[in-house]
């Protein structure tokens, strides 16, 4: 069992606060991703529960055991945890058994229980037929299994993994993303994921927590974080996104700028922020709440992503990849809306401001 409880946690480097009054609890056996920006604090929240870095002030506990707190430090080596890093941190000068076995040799470990265990670690991770290699002979995607063996075989009761996909290509991302999921699975262990890649969160979390500038902006699911984002910063950071101001007015949208309105029976009056997904827009050439010019569009294989022009404004659309044969440019086309946001407007046209 491994919960991890985080108590009001700040964090400030001199006079900069890194991260403000972070409060949550882990629980056992999930896999927490925390997600945001570059410099969001995420990467300073893993490594304070690891042990790297001692809070500001608040409390972090490991199933029920304070670890990190004004009067009490417990060192990294003695939380029994597994850590991941960016960089792949394998030995060059030594083999793939070896470098797996190393956590076992330091606790010195008889020779055959540290083969049987690295052995089966090695299986896990579909590393077997190389464990007589040394890294310079293999792909960055096998260092990377080298590096999460290694973090596995002592069996800990907590992992921590810090964008550990960020130097693979997007092929062997994809691949690895459900590898680390299946293998969090199998062990049954906790998982804290540090990325600022929203696919990474949605295809592996249970829990995604949303940083920005240090402040938690929004705790979910994939799904609620993505269907229902709390404000501008999570609906722009997590996948893509059209903001239209606006006016609620009789029981419609005014979308300003663009001449054109939609259907609204939500709670907000006055000036407003209307946020579209791309892919929750269909073109169609018949009928629909919107209409425009087709400005331009993309191939992408799976998907044609379209720009199109409403009275000088700019929409994106996703539509289907098949489209992109039976459209033209400069084609008028008609946009029905199957879902969208609407968010109170500040005034601002800062998406990526700090919500409080």
């Amino acid at each position: 069992m491994s919960t991890i409880t985080i108590k009001n946690v700040t964090k400030a480097f001199g006079d900069v606060v890194v991260l403000k009054e972070f409060d949550q609890v882990f629980q056992d056996k999930e896999f927490i991703t925390l997600l945001g920006p570059s410099g969001c604090g995420k990467t300073t929240m893993l490594r304070m529960i690891a042990g790297f870095e001692k809070p500001t002030s608040g409390e972090i506990s490991i199933d029920g055991k304070v670890v990190s707190s004004e009067k009490t430090f417990v060192p990294p080596e003695r939380r029994d945890i597994g850590m991941v890093f960016q960089s792949y941190a394998v030995w060059p000068h030594m083999t793939v058994f070896d470098n797996v076995a190393y956590p076992l040799k330091i606790k010195k470990l008889d020779k055959a229980t540290i083969k049987q265990k690295v052995e089966w670690i090695l299986d896990a991770v579909h590393l077997s037929q190389y464990a007589n290699r040394m890294p310079n002979q293999l792909s960055g995607g096998q260092q990377q299994r080298v590096a999460l063996g290694r973090a596995l075989v002592a069996e800990p009761k907590l992992l921590l993994l810090d964008e550990p996909l960020s130097n693979l290509d997007a092929k062997l991302r994809e691949s690895m993303r459900f590898e680390i999921k299946e293998i969090q699975k199998n062990f049954g262990i906790t998982v804290v994921y540090v990325t600022h890649d929203q696919t990474e969160a949605m295809a592996m979390s249970d829990r995604v927590i949303v940083i920005n500038r240090g402040i938690i902006q929004q705790v979910g699911s994939p799904l609620e974080i993505y269907r229902h984002p709390a404000n501008q910063f999570v609906a722009d950071f997590v996948g893509k996104i059209n903001f239209i101001k606006g006016q609620v007015k009789d029981g419609r949208v005014e979308l300003t700028g663009l001449g054109q309105s939609l259907a609204y029976d939500g709670p907000l009056t006055g000036q407003v922020v209307v946020a579209i997904r791309p892919e929750n827009i269909r073109l169609s050439l018949e009928k629909g709440e919107l209409h425009g010019k087709i400005h331009s569009m993309f191939y992408l294989g799976d998907v044609n992503d379209c720009r199109i022009d409403i009275n000088g404004e700019q929409v994106r659309v996703i539509a289907d990849s098949h489209s992109y044969d039976a459209l033209y440019g400069n084609e008028d086309v008609f946009l029905q809306v199957r879902e969208f946001l609407v968010y109170e407007d500040d005034g601002s046209d800062d998406h990526t401001k700090i919500v409080t």
